[in-house]
């Protein structure tokens, strides 16, 4: 017969014997707790940073480390452990000892001796980790990630229209211009032109834009706009990447947005406004860019019309090569390869504008035609001109002579005649 003994008879046990008992299953085990970083401390925060980085590999961060990021750690404490006034800060966020060894003599013998236990090494024995939870945030500051969680899918933004760019994304830095001896001249020519007062500084503003060729001061450095490349897609104005030459032997490839916003922000950001243009021959030639003629080998048959006879006219401040590398992808070049006619190096000139004169003289023999894409978009080639092969190169010679203005264009034969 089984005999129930009544709960009177059982001694009643206090806290103190229930925590005393063994703890078999490892419920009390919790990690020590550690003084958080408070909001606004950067040191604190980037200290316990490498305390992290203890506590998960059970030892300190090493210079020689093949981790970019352990050496980062490794430096950092370095840095903390060399100067003994951050080391009195961080003391209460050191809960391993990990500054002791990089404070000075005389600085770790005047801490009192609270300080000095609290960098004593982690003691051997276990410590009752139970009389440490002292409330509810301490249990969920040791959840060891059960809590958590991604965030709420309402926060995933879904089937939202982009912006178009209204500002540039970036701002280039300069660096040192390996072939800077080559524009010496062009600065020496623009001061030489504002002591003589044909040029004059005037303080920038958007109305005055700025073009190839322009100079202007920034940051109290007069720079100089050597070249542009082509329109970038995706902003709500005109951007492009502009080639600067600074007068401090420095160059930069900065985004034409940054660079006029850049001046209006600069409280002494100017633009030299000149009477003429500066860039004359010198002993010192200058190459500022490429002219080149191309001759298209594509197969539309939308072309066949227009195959004699059919050339584009471009400017690079690079390779032409480089260029035309991939010229099936770019509708620039009709999306088919392409054959190179002719290219003309362009010293002490300003190609992009002569480019321009030459696209403006050519605008009656400018091709007219609208083209499918290859992803089944239309398109209508700007760059392209039904003209001879003669006519174009005549007009690129007297553009280059400086008498373009002597002639016009016949459009009947689409020649060029003398006016």
């Amino acid at each position: 017969m089984i005999r129930l003994r009544s709960s009177k008879n059982i001694p009643k046990l206090a806290l103190d014997d229930i925590f005393s008992e063994e703890d078999d299953l490892g419920l009390l085990d919790v990690a020590p707790l550690k003084v958080k970083a408070p909001a606004g401390n950067l040191s604190a925060s980037q200290y316990e940073d490498i305390t992290v980085f203890y506590e998960k590999h059970g030892r300190a961060p090493e210079d020689d480390a093949d981790s970019f990021d352990e050496k980062k750690l490794a430096r950092r404490l370095k840095a903390f452990k060399s100067n003994p006034e951050q080391c009195e800060a961080l003391k209460d966020f050191d809960p391993y000892g990990l500054l002791l060894d990089g404070l000075p003599t005389h600085f770790s013998q005047s801490l009192d001796t609270a300080t000095q236990v609290a960098f004593e090494p982690t003691p051997s024995f276990e410590l009752d980790k139970s009389e440490l939870v002292t409330s509810l945030d301490d249990i969920f500051d040791d959840d060891d990630g059960l809590l958590e969680f991604d965030a709420p899918d309402i926060f995933t933004m879904r089937h939202v229209p982009t912006e178009k760019k209204s500002q540039p994304d970036e701002i280039a830095k300069r660096q040192p211009c390996a072939d800077f001896p080559r524009y010496v001249s062009v600065f020496e020519a623009a001061q030489k032109e504002l002591k003589a007062g044909s040029a004059t500084l005037e303080r920038f503003r958007h109305e005055l834009q700025i073009h190839i060729g322009d100079f202007f001061i920034l940051g109290g450095v007069m720079g100089y706009v050597h070249s542009a490349g082509e329109r970038l897609e995706g902003y709500s104005s005109y951007n492009a990447r502009l080639h600067l030459v600074f007068e401090n032997g420095t160059e930069s490839h900065m985004l034409f947005q940054s660079l006029t916003h850049g001046l209006v922000r600069d409280e002494q950001g100017q633009k030299v406004v000149r009477a003429g243009p500066l860039l004359e021959p010198s002993d010192n030639p200058i190459p500022t860019g490429t002219v080149y003629v191309l001759a298209s080998k594509s197969t539309d048959s939308a072309l066949a019309p227009y195959k004699t006879n059919l050339y584009k006219v471009g400017f690079t401040d690079g390779a032409v090569e480089d260029r035309i590398k991939y010229a099936e992808k770019d509708r620039t070049f009709l999306e088919a390869p392409v054959r190179v006619v002719m290219t003309t190096e362009c010293y002490n000139i300003d190609a992009h504008k002569l480019e321009t004169l030459v696209h403006g003289f050519l605008g009656s023999q400018r091709l007219n035609i609208t083209l499918r894409g290859h992803d089944g978009q239309n398109y209508s080639p700007r760059e392209w001109f039904h003209a001879p092969l003669a006519t174009v190169i005549e007009v690129i010679k007297h553009i280059l002579d400086g008498d373009i203005s002597k002639y016009r264009m016949d459009n009947t034969t689409g020649r060029i005649v003398a006016k």
